[in-house]
């Protein structure tokens, strides 16, 4: 499970950015995964990167540097299936290839029912910027999104989880409050943000959704920073902010806790990485 705030602006040139984008990996703790670094060429690639077995190789969030951007959120369903394809392909196959974020959706629908399900934002900085979005269980085909501010979390992009309705209420106002102060202090407030563990148990629309989780662990899931009970090993692990701004400059910071997980004492690294966007177009 994930959560993704995300400003899309691609045609702004001075103050502010282009790209504000806050995301929380929710995971199990003993899941094996590398922290963000650079890999592969031509485009080189920047993200997390899975090492569960039978799905090494895939993200939760990452860009390449010629500006690609994409981010992938779990659905919670009833009945998910064990051995489907990892999610996380669904990224790094965008990042790695050249269709357009719109193109590269359009030819998902064929192969979606392979994937538990998912939400799927694609995005890119060339001259034609986009951004799109699918998810694999919605009876909407594929589609452009316009410029603007989006909270993808763990249900379709129209549906008003209460987490979203008070994430996005944050967001919204560290936008208009700290986007063109401070680097530093934003950074910090989209975090906190990230961080905030409000849960929201009476939400009818989780129960809608049927998911089989225990209730106290449904309960976590109801906050935007998920966490359950000890025992069962799993919650949010990973923060990413991405900022791009109007030079096409991308700092990319990502918080995650340090392996192996300790649960009775949760430490955390950080990781800060800047570049600018290359095109190979």
């Amino acid at each position: 499970m994930c959560i993704v705030f995300l400003k899309f602006d691609p045609h702004r040139k001075s103050g502010g950015y282009k790209i504000v984008m806050a995301a929380n990996r929710d995971e199990f703790f003993n899941r094996p995964s590398k922290s963000a670094h650079f890999w592969g060429e031509n485009p080189r690639v920047l993200s997390g990167v899975d090492m569960k077995p039978g799905k090494e190789g895939g993200t939760w969030v990452g860009m390449a540097e010629n500006g690609r951007l994409s981010a992938v959120t779990n659905i919670l369903q009833s009945s998910p299936v064990r051995h489907a394809k990892g999610r996380g392909y669904l990224i790094t196959d965008f990042l790695r290839g050249n269709q357009t974020p719109l193109a590269y959706l359009e030819n998902l629908p064929e192969e979606g029912h392979g994937f538990n399900a998912f939400n799927l934002l694609t995005m890119d900085l060339s001259e034609s910027a986009s951004l799109a979005y699918y998810s694999n269980v919605s009876h909407n085909t594929p589609e452009i999104l316009p410029p603007g501010q989006y909270v993808v979390s763990n249900s379709l992009l129209q549906t008003p989880l209460q987490k979203t309705i008070h994430g996005e209420k944050i967001f919204q106002e560290l936008l208009q409050d700290k986007e063109e102060g401070d680097e530093d202090s934003f950074f910090r407030g989209l975090l906190k943000l990230l961080d905030n563990s409000v849960q929201f148990p009476d939400d009818p629309l989780v129960a809608l959704q049927g998911t089989p989780l225990p209730e106290m662990v449904r309960d976590g899931f109801s906050a935007i920073c998920v966490r359950t009970p000890k025992e069962a090993n799993y919650g949010t692990r990973t923060n990413t902010v991405v900022l791009v701004d109007g030079d096409n400059h991308v700092t990319f910071v990502e918080k995650t806790l340090k392996v192996p997980v300790d649960v009775e004492k949760f430490e955390w690294e950080v990781n800060k990485f800047e570049f600018n966007v290359r095109q190979f177009y």
